[in-house]
C-alpha cells in the first residue's frame, strides 16, 4: 500500500483533480459576474462545499510537487477574487474554497522565492481589486432608496416580475420589471439567477402604491388579433438568425450599374467590394477591397451602393405558421398592470428581449 501511494504515477493521476477543482472555481467566478446567488440552505450548502473542498485539498497536498498541482495553486487565489467581491457576505460558500486556495498555495511544491513573489502579486491584486470595486460601487451608487415591494412568477414559470418603489428628492417612482427564469442555473441547494437581462415594462412617476398585477395565459392567435386591432402598420425588426429561420432574404443590395438583388444574411455578410485607385485615394486607405457590411453610409454613397434592410416588416405580414417557426408557442404568459397589458411573451420572443447576447456586465 505504501508503494502505491509513493508511486510517482499515482501522484500524477491524483494531480488531475487540481485542474478539475480549479475549473469549478473559475466557473464560480464566471457565475459571480452574470448571476445572482441565492443559497437555499446555508448549513447544508456549507457542509457540501466543505466536504468537496477538504477532499480536493487532501488530494492536492498529496500531489503538491506535481506540475498540475503547482499551476493550480497559482490560479485558485486570483480565481476567488471576483466571487469574494460580488458575493461578499455569503461565507458559507466562499470560506471553504478560499481556505483551500490559501492552503495549497503555501504548502504546494513551489519554491520559497516563487511563493514570496506570487504571494506579493496576489496580495496587491486583492488590495487593488477591492479598492477599484468599492470605488466603482460608491461612485455609481444611486442617491435614491429603492425597495422591492412585490415579486412573482408567471403561470408557466418562464418569467418573473418585480415591483420596486424608489424614493428620491421629487415624488418617487414605481417600476415593474420582467425577467426570464429560463436562463437560471438551479443547483438544488443554490440557485444562480441570471442578471443584466431585466426588462422595464412599466415606470410610473410619481410613486404609485396602488399597483395591481395579474398574469394571464393567452393564445398566439388571440394576441395577433389584439395587435392587429391596434394597427395593421405595426412593425417588427427581426434578427439575421430569425430571417434564416423563415428562409427569407435579409437585405437587398443595388449597385450603381443596376446589378444586385435580395440576399440571405450569410451571403450579405460575405460580400466584399473591390476598390479602384480612385476609391482608395478617396477613402485614404491602402486596402484593395472592403466588406460591404462594414461600409459607412458615406462609403456606400460614394460607391453608388444602396442597401435596404428587409428585416423590418409589418407584424401583420407574418403568418401564424411563420410565428410558430420563430419559436412563439401556441400560448404563453401575458402580464396586466391595473388592467393594461404591459408584457406579452409573444413580443418578448419576437423582439428577443432575453437574448443572452444582450446581457449587461454585472460587476456593480
Amino acid at each position: 500500500m505504501n508503494r502505491f501511494f509513493s508511486n510517482i504515477w499515482t501522484k500524477r493521476v491524483a494531480s488531475l483533480l487540481g485542474p478539475l477543482y480549479c475549473a469549478c472555481i473559475l466557473q464560480f467566478a464566471y457565475y459571480s459576474i452574470f448571476y445572482e446567488m441565492y443559497v437555499r440552505s446555508a448549513v447544508q450548502t456549507c457542509l457540501l462545499v466543505s466536504a468537496v473542498s477538504v477532499i480536493a485539498l487532501i488530494v492536492m497536498l498529496y500531489s503538491r510537487r506535481q506540475l498540475l498541482t503547482k499551476l493550480t495553486s497559482l490560479v485558485l487565489l486570483p480565481g476567488m477574487l471576483l466571487p469574494i467581491l460580488l458575493y461578499f457576505g455569503q461565507w458559507e460558500v466562499l470560506i471553504p474554497p478560499l481556505v483551500v486556495a490559501l492552503a495549497i498555495f503555501f504548502f504546494s511544491g513551489l519554491g520559497e522565492t516563487a511563493k514570496t513573489v506570487w504571494g506579493t502579486v496576489f496580495l496587491l491584486l486583492y488590495l487593488l481589486g477591492s479598492l477599484v470595486y468599492f470605488l466603482m460601487t460608491s461612485l455609481f451608487a444611486p442617491s435614491t432608496v429603492t425597495t422591492v415591494v412585490q415579486t412573482g412568477n408567471s403561470p408557466s414559470g418562464m418569467y418573473r416580475h418585480t415591483v420596486t418603489e424608489t424614493v428620491d428628492s421629487s415624488d418617487g417612482s414605481t417600476k415593474v420589471t420582467v425577467e426570464t427564469n429560463a436562463l437560471d442555473k438551479d443547483m438544488g441547494l443554490v440557485l444562480f439567477r441570471i442578471k443584466g437581462l431585466s426588462r422595464d415594462v412599466m415606470v410610473e412617476r410619481p410613486l404609485n402604491q396602488n399597483i395591481t398585477l395579474e398574469w394571464k395565459t393567452e393564445s398566439r392567435a388571440d394576441i395577433t388579433a389584439q395587435i392587429s386591432g391596434i394597427s395593421d402598420d405595426l412593425t417588427v425588426t427581426l434578427s439575421d438568425a430569425q430571417m434564416d429561420l423563415l428562409g427569407l432574404p435579409a437585405y437587398q443590395v443595388t449597385y450603381e450599374d443596376g446589378r444586385g438583388g435580395m440576399l440571405m444574411q450569410a451571403d450579405y455578410h460575405a460580400v466584399v467590394v473591390p476598390l479602384s485607385d480612385a476609391d482608395r485615394e478617396f477613402f485614404k486607405i491602402d486596402d484593395t477591397e472592403l466588406k460591404l457590411d462594414e461600409m459607412s453610409s458615406r462609403a456606400l454613397t460614394h460607391m453608388g451602393i444602396t442597401v435596404d434592410d428587409l428585416r423590418t416588416m409589418k407584424l401583420s405580414s407574418l403568418s401564424d405558421a411563420q410565428l410558430a417557426r420563430l419559436g412563439i408557442p401556441v400560448q404563453g404568459d401575458v402580464l396586466y398592470c391595473n388592467g393594461k397589458v404591459v408584457f406579452r411573451y409573444y413580443i418578448a420572443i419576437l423582439e428577443e428581449y432575453f437574448d443572452i447576447s444582450k446581457q449587461d456586465l454585472g460587476l456593480t
